[in-house]
């Protein structure tokens, strides 16, 4: 059986499996309480206050508060989204390029490494968010049309999808790698990392809230949609000309 017949017949039946779980992963929060993003909520608060000082104090229900600076890591704060994106994005790289052994420990060992990134990305997000809105007058002074809430949106849109992008790379060339070194199979020639975390990006950010009826509850969401639809096609479109000035290098200035 050949590549092609491999992917269209074994691959993607089991990465639409994974999408699937993870989607109903996705689900089970949708009512969920505040204690229910606790494994989420509690380390991202404790790195907050290694890295900024801040102090939080656990409210039930509600997440965890900062009095002084006014500051609440509510589940919105989470990054389950973010999570869940990274952990689609991991198991349907190792379904498209198998581990050449133990594979049940490189999906324990992708979820792990799903859960700490989206960890650690998260809580830079939330210390730039807790900087802007420090500096909330001065925004809103100098750059009227970007309020900190647009700002804070804006922030987030750009750190999950280059992050998701950053960590679908490392892990492709860690899977390939790995499939060179230790069998004589050769991993598929291309991966589709870029257009794998882009299309589970739109999915779990667009396609999922306007099936759930979020463009109808908030006016945002056409603006958070569009800006979504600009970054990715804009990365798409920056990509796609690099890699063609790649293959013909006399087109580079420095080159000339």
């Amino acid at each position: 059986m050949n590549n092609r017949s491999t992917f269209l017949n074994t691959q993607i039946p089991a990465m639409s499996m994974i999408i699937a779980g993870v989607i109903a992963i996705k689900g089970c929060f949708a009512d969920a309480s505040a204690d229910q993003f606790d494994w989420l909520l509690r380390p991202a608060s404790q790195l907050v206050t290694f890295f900024s000082g801040l102090n939080f104090t656990h409210m039930e229900g509600h997440g965890y508060y900062n009095a002084a600076e006014d500051v609440l890591i509510a589940p919105a704060c989470s990054g389950l989204n973010f999570f869940l994106i990274l952990l689609a994005t991991g198991w349907c790289l190792a379904i498209r390029c198998p581990p050449p052994v133990r594979p049940g420990w490189w999906f324990l060992g992708i979820a792990a490494a799903a859960y700490a990134f989206s960890l650690a990305v998260n809580t830079c997000r939330i210390l730039m968010a807790i900087f802007m809105y420090q500096w909330q007058t001065a925004w809103g002074a100098v750059y009227p049309l970007f309020s900190p809430e647009r700002l804070h949106r804006l922030e987030g849109v750009l750190i999950y999808y280059f992050c998701l992008c950053l960590f679908a790379m490392l892990l492709s060339k860690l899977l390939q790698r790995c499939r060179q070194r230790t069998t004589a199979l050769s991993p598929p020639s291309r991966l589709h990392y870029g257009w794998l975390a882009a299309g589970l990006y739109l999915l779990f950010t667009l396609a999922i809230p306007l099936v759930n009826g979020a463009a109808a509850r908030s006016a945002l969401f056409i603006e958070h949609g569009l800006t979504i639809l600009a970054l990715v096609a804009g990365l798409a479109l920056a990509v796609k000309i690099w890699n063609n000035l790649r293959s013909n290098p006399y087109r580079l200035p420095l080159n000339k």
